[in-house]
């Protein structure tokens, strides 16, 4: 039963995700991770070479400020030592960088 209603849980948040206005739905295995200790692009993610969001580069960030920064390495990070494929959510940000905004690695 847990499973079934984690199934269940996992698919809706897959549905809300797609419902969004994302500017970018990339889906394949973990390419690139880049760490950096700043304030901006602190985290960065490539899958590829492709990229990430509507005439963005080729690398989605997520910044250590952002909510849920811990969850989105740590499920990046847990796709690529799994060398299982991800679907990485992002919006374009003001300066045309892409921003994470979810993450999911399918069953």
């Amino acid at each position: 039963m847990k499973r079934l209603l984690s199934a269940i849980a996992a698919t809706a948040m897959a549905a809300a995700a797609h419902a969004q206005p994302w500017d970018g739905a990339i889906t394949g295995k973990v390419g690139t991770i880049d760490v950096a200790q700043a304030n901006n692009f602190a985290f960065r993610v490539s899958i590829g070479g492709q990229a990430m969001c509507t005439n963005g580069p080729s690398w989605a960030y997520v910044n250590a400020t952002d909510a849920n920064y811990k969850a989105y390495m740590s499920l990046i990070m847990l796709a690529r030592s799994m060398d299982k494929p991800v679907v990485v959510f992002s919006t374009k940000d003001p300066n045309g960088f892409c921003q994470i905004g979810f993450v999911s690695m399918p069953g």
